[in-house]
């Protein structure tokens, strides 16, 4: 299974795989993994319009461009899957 590290992948990914639920290609274990399972799409869509949470940043390792890019895979996954 191959899984998006990024936007521009996951939309890659969604296009060329119509069949598959595109959280299906965000990596377990992932922060943006573990935003999807915690966070409905509209909370999803206030963390991508919030700076970076130094606490999950520390928590996680992530640089703050690391944390944005996460947030927003996570949110574009669900968004992609409100579309199906």
């Amino acid at each position: 299974m191959e899984f998006a590290r990024n936007a521009e992948e996951l939309d890659a990914l969604v296009d060329a795989n119509p069949y598959q639920y595109p959280t299906e290609f965000i990596e377990k274990g992932s922060f943006a993994y573990h935003l999807i399972e915690t966070n409905t799409f509209m909370a999803l869509t206030a963390l991508t319009e919030m700076p970076a949470d130094l606490d999950e940043m520390a928590q996680w390792c992530l640089t703050e461009d690391q944390w944005v890019e996460q947030v927003t895979l996570a949110w574009l996954a669900r968004m992609h899957e409100s579309a199906i």
